[in-house]
């Protein structure tokens, strides 16, 4: 507990209480870089720096050989998050799986607008399946807003009528740009990492006055989400983006989608990345590699 109420104390003062104020975003990005650095890297895995479809990205791997492939988009509402912020978390997915895992550096807002991040993304998936990586061998990831670009761009190849991945995952989704979502005043206070300017000063660099915050295609809670492929979805019970999750998880069902919803109390936004000093974030890693090798097995 004492862990858990000096991690917290933290996050709020080095993290979500600077959010709140309008800094730069190159001042954001550093210091989130610098502060992610306490994250220790899985020295189990190999890490290779390569290039798709133009964009930076890294591959790292397992030891042993894998059969799957992870693709991870970060999150950052849509302004922060790099390699450097998600590499540690990267390097535990992949040594936890045993699978390989791909993240990438897309295009971020202000600089790039919306649909620069979602069609780079997008060219990077037909990159994959180019090279020769089968539909059925990968899973698409993301969190926070990584997981409305993964969420997106699976509805966006359904409406392609291309091959969707083998299964879905979003941590801590960040789903719905007109922030109507109740847990977003109730968990105001609790969350340790994520508040709404945050996520404000995110939308409006992300959209400015471009698209509605309720067009699907930037909030696919929205949309029409029959046809996805099997979905793991994992939320801590303190998140502001609590019910962006559990409203996902209802209009997912309704509409057919098989969907694992798994919710860790006493969480905070992104806890996942914390699992080398928290067993929640421990066990949401475990929940994850056993959704990941269940799409496997099929």
């Amino acid at each position: 507990m004492w862990k858990q109420y000096i991690t917290e104390a933290f996050l709020k003062t080095a993290i979500r209480t600077p959010s709140q104020f309008s800094l730069p975003p190159s001042t954001t990005r550093k210091i989130l870089d610098q502060l992610c650095r306490i994250f220790p890297v899985n020295k189990e895995v190999q890490i290779r720096p390569i290039r798709l479809a133009g964009i930076k990205a890294e591959e790292i791997k397992p030891q042993s050989s894998s059969t799957q492939l992870i693709f991870h988009i970060h999150g950052g509402a849509f302004f922060l998050g790099s390699l450097n912020t998600h590499r540690a978390f990267m390097t535990d997915i992949a040594a936890r799986t045993q699978m390989q895992v791909i993240h990438v550096d897309y295009p971020l807002a202000p600089e790039s607008e919306f649909p620069d991040a979602l069609e780079a993304l997008y060219d990077i998936y037909q990159l994959l399946l180019d090279q020769g990586i089968q539909a059925k061998d990968m899973i698409l990831s993301g969190d926070s807003c990584g997981a409305n670009l993964a969420l997106a761009l699976c509805l966006r190849l359904k409406e392609n009528q291309d091959e969707q991945p083998s299964g879905l995952i979003l941590m801590s989704p960040f789903l719905d740009l007109t922030l109507s979502s109740d847990s977003l005043r109730f968990n105001r206070k609790h969350d340790a990492l994520l508040s709404i300017e945050a996520l404000e000063a995110g939308i409006d660099y992300y959209l400015g006055n471009r698209i509605a915050t309720d067009n699907p295609q930037v909030s696919p809670l929205f949309d029409d989400l029959s046809g996805l492929p099997p979905t793991l979805v994992q939320v801590g019970s303190k998140e502001i983006l609590l019910d962006d999750a559990k409203r996902f998880l209802e209009q997912a069902k309704q509409a057919g989608v098989e969907v694992e919803f798994k919710l860790y109390t006493g969480m905070w936004h992104n806890f996942q990345m914390f699992s080398a000093w928290f067993d929640e974030a421990k066990q949401a890693l475990a929940d994850l590699a056993t959704f990941a090798h269940q799409r496997d097995k099929d």
